[in-house]
């Protein structure tokens, strides 16, 4: 199983990205919200989702859920 959390604050985008816990690309730990641990990233962000709708993936961790749009 893969740890993964959530960045608390919206980025610019608009979105709340979601990282593989450890992803040199998060944020300090005092941003971050955990999300739990699962066997795939598409259970991750079912339950991102539920947390925040506009959740989207980090371009470095989970670029097959990273959306630029």
């Amino acid at each position: 199983m893969v740890a993964y959390v959530v960045h608390t604050k919206m980025m610019a985008s608009g979105d709340h990205e979601v990282h593989v816990e450890g992803c040199e690309w998060c944020p300090p730990g005092e941003q971050l919200c955990k999300v739990g641990e699962f066997d795939s990233s598409e259970q991750a962000f079912e339950a991102a989702k539920k947390m925040y709708p506009e959740a989207n993936g980090c371009h470095l961790c989970l670029p097959e859920h990273y959306d630029l749009s």
